[in-house]
């Protein structure tokens, strides 16, 4: 009852507040098209590689902006991404969260290229972007921009169903900074701080945060445990260039979902970037490591009899990256072309882990022993053109080229079309071409295991179940995935711009995608594995996705501190042989909310995301790994975001605010009403929960002050 009193008087407010204020708000809007303007007619860069109106984008782009940041109720970068139309974010822990979009669902979050201030935050060791430990807090971010489609033909590898491209807030010419603090249920704390100044032509800030959480199963069991800390600087050479520095520090520990079973895991992550800037020239060295300690805890069981365990190993990885973009002087007026270069270096290094070339070759010095040493080199080049044919019609062309030594070459074009009929209104069709190379987890990774003194594995047997392991995981030579995608969209601005409306249709032909498969034999003298026949590990498949989509979506500012937003995602899956449909692809996510802020102070947002039913075909078996993956239904569910808050300005100089922010899941037709799983779990007759865990209600209060 306190929880529909609750969000009852949140919706009452909502709207109390909008019709309020809607005439008087209306009144003022000569005065605010300009700031309105500024906000919600975006300029965007990515799509591109330059600043341009959203509008002209040859891409479907998203805008968070700072305003949206500041009233979601969000409390991580993922939380805020359901904002955007199509995207699937999937919690499956509260150290791990996946995102999907367009493509294949899967919860390995491997489908997004996620950019820093321009530094690639995809870690080569796991092939995907750890958002719980990226070495930033939300009160840093000042925008995000993603794209929704393939960018590989600007941004190479694993740009495949898309980018998300998070820019930090800027130093402030005046000295400020922030404080907050946070804690509620499933036993979350979390504090951060940041500070900036200017000095001259310098500019400096540094900020660092600790987040605590238990798990949704078991609020005692450590679920999420992370700190961080970043530094920044920058440094004016004149109106047009300025070079800059940053460095982050983090280190995170939990519970992370995979296709090997639950990852008891932790990471340290340290990246140091230096970066030029100017007009006609960007160009960006940096350095990142990642450190990383785990295993599955998933059992090596066979017919119930417990064969092995896994050991937890540690492997560190090094990159090294240098960029290039040069936007070319200008020969003929109407064509704008910008060329540009990357080379990366990796280098991935295990005492524990079991180099799948070298454990079982009877010749090789490492016969029988751990230990791996990798390493990754990737070269790319692109050039993208835009010609403004008319006043109306702006074509893109563009291509990149890309190398590596683990999938070899890749070709990403990409044509596009925006025509402008009428001022504010744009049609786009466009064409490309992306690619997703598999990270060293999926081809490298081979864990070591120990023998309990009751295995059935004994003597010589024990070296060849070792043998087996390099099986395990790792696929050994795959190949890139692929996808082509075709696009038309619509996107209309009405009233001076308080009226944003977005059409976009697809289709994504995805082929040869990278699964888990397994191939257990049984041994008919012993009853066991047959350690030479069988394996379990990521592969190449036949098989083959087309996929149709359609996203439209609002966004409605009634009045000067109000907007609505609204949003309908369909898409259809086939598989490409059979026709069939795509069980694993929910059909429909719907976002609809708002949010408000008074000139009195009073802030809020109340925002609903639901998905459709789908089948998750890759539930971690209780039995253990050597058993077939457990196909679960996970049906319609809805979440709620909500905020509310009250903003007081102690002083001229410092602003405090108090609130608490809500998220909960909503699962009106199967199972508790309030729990929900969005990456499908079981739980066992033990209580141990394996997959993705059980969500639930989680209200925390905060306090944060500014100056």
């Amino acid at each position: 009852m306190l929880r529909v009193s609750f969000l009852a008087v949140l919706l009452g407010l909502l709207l109390g507040g909008t019709a309020l204020r809607a005439q008087e708000e209306m009144e003022e809007f000569d005065d605010f098209d300009e700031l309105f303007l500024g906000e919600l007619l975006n300029k965007v860069y990515t799509a591109s590689k330059h600043e341009q109106d959203i509008g002209e984008s040859p891409s479907a782009v998203t805008v968070i902006t700072r305003e949206d940041i500041e009233a979601s109720g969000a409390t991580t970068i993922p939380d805020l991404l359901r904002l955007v139309p199509g995207m699937d974010v999937v919690l499956c822990s509260p150290f791990y969260t996946s995102i999907t979009a367009r493509l294949q669902w899967n919860f390995e979050n491997n489908l997004f290229l996620v950019l820093v201030d321009g530094r690639e935050a995809n870690l080569e060791l796991i092939g995907w972007a750890p958002w719980e430990i990226q070495p930033i807090s939300l009160e840093e971010v000042e925008r995000i921009e993603v794209i929704r489609g393939p960018a590989s033909s600007l941004y190479g590898a694993n740009a495949f169903a898309g980018v998300v491209s998070i820019t930090t807030r800027p130093v402030s010419d005046q000295p400020s900074g922030w404080v907050r603090l946070s804690g509620g249920e499933i036993a979350s704390t979390s504090f951060s701080a940041g500070a900036s100044a200017r000095i001259g032509g310098w500019g400096f800030s540094v900020s660092g945060g600790y987040d605590l959480m238990g798990r949704f199963s078991d609020p005692r069991d450590p679920g999420n445990n992370t700190w961080k800390l970043r530094t920044y600087a920058e440094y004016s050479l004149s109106e047009t260039q300025r070079l800059l520095i940053d460095g982050g520090i983090s280190d995170g520990r939990g519970i992370t979902t995979s296709a090997m079973g639950s990852i008891d895991f932790s990471l340290a992550l340290h990246s140091l970037r230096v970066a030029y800037e100017s007009d006609e020239l960007i160009g960006q060295v940096y350095w990142s490591h990642v450190g990383a300690f785990g295993g599955p805890e998933a059992p090596l069981e066979f017919a119930d009899v417990r064969l092995a365990e896994f050991v937890k190993g540690t492997a560190d990885a090094h990159t090294f990256d240098a960029q290039l973009q040069c936007t070319l002087p200008k020969f003929f007026d109407p064509l704008l072309i910008i060329t540009g270069g990357s080379a990366r270096a990796s280098r991935i290094s295990s005492d524990d882990l079991l180099d799948a070339d070298t454990f079982g070759d009877i010749t090789s010095p490492h016969y029988h022993q751990p230990g791996i040493e990798d390493w990754e080199i990737r070269l790319g080049a692109f050039a993208h053109g835009e010609l403004e044919a008319s006043d109306w019609l702006t074509i893109t062309l563009g291509t990149r080229f890309d190398w590596n030594n683990v999938t070899g070459e890749f070709l990403s074009p990409r044509l596009a079309a925006v025509f402008e009929p009428a001022k504010d209104h744009f049609l786009r069709a466009s064409v490309a071409r992306a690619f997703r190379k598999p990270g060293f987890l999926e081809y490298g990774i081979h864990m070591t295991v120990d023998f309990p003194d009751d295995s059935p594995i004994t003597g010589q047997d024990r070296d060849k179940f070792m043998e087996f392991m390099t099986r395990v995981a790792g696929g050994g030579d795959l190949e890139h995935e692929d996808v082509w995608s075709f696009e038309a969209g619509y996107l209309g601005r009405f009233l001076d711009g308080r009226i944003t409306l977005s059409w976009d249709l697809y289709c994504n032909l995805h082929r040869n995608l990278i699964e888990m498969r397994q191939n257990i034999e049984t041994d008919p003298t012993t009853g066991l594995p047959d350690l030479d026949e069988s394996w379990y590990r990521f592969t190449n498949t036949d098989r083959g996705t087309n996929i149709f989509g359609s996203e439209l979506s609002i966004r409605y500012s009634p009045a000067k501190y109000v907007q609505l937003t609204a949003s309908w995602v369909h898409r259809q899956g086939f598989d490409k042989d059979t026709g069939d449909f795509l069980a694993e692809l929910p059909k429909n996510l719907l976002t609809l909310g708002g949010r408000f802020r008074t000139e009195s102070g009073l802030v809020g947002s109340l925002y609903a995301f639901s998905r459709s039913e789908l089948t998750d075909l890759m539930v971690e078996n209780p039995r253990g790994l050597l058993q077939p993956f457990l196909p679960t239904k996970l049906d319609h569910f809805i979440v709620i975001l909500a905020r509310i808050g009250w903003r007081v300005e102690v002083s001229r100089l410092v602003d405090l605010e108090i609130g608490a922010k809500l998220f909960t899941p909503v699962s009106p037709f199967s199972g508790p009403l309030f729990r929900y799983h969005e990456k499908g779990g079981v739980r066992a007759p033990s209580g141990v929960v394996y997959g993705g865990d059980e969500l639930r209600r989680m209200v925390i209060g905060y306090l944060q002050g500014s100056f």
